[in-house]
């Protein structure tokens, strides 16, 4: 059984950037390190891909969606990685 809600690693990171879970310590309790790293590299690989998504500059919409993605990503980032540090 997956710990990822979702499903996939994949999944877990689009639903959290589309702001449908919110990345918590909590949320990542259950993780081992394998899950963490798989974790880590799809939220990754998704940073990358909103970042190359440019906007136009007169759909401030489109922008400020981009940035809540990319703020809830790094979020998420962020706490994994400190997870990561206190384990080891």
């Amino acid at each position: 059984m997956s710990v990822f809600i979702g499903g996939s690693a994949y999944n877990m990171v689009r639903d959290i950037a589309d702001g449908y879970i919110i990345a918590t310590e909590r949320t990542f309790r259950n993780f081992g390190g394998k899950e963490l790293a798989d974790f880590q590299q799809e939220a990754t690989r998704l940073v990358q891909e909103v970042r190359a998504d440019q906007p136009a500059l007169t759909d401030t919409m489109a922008i400020q969606r981009r940035q809540r993605r990319l703020q809830r990503l790094m979020q998420s980032l962020s706490i994994v990685g400190a997870i990561v540090q206190r384990r080891r």
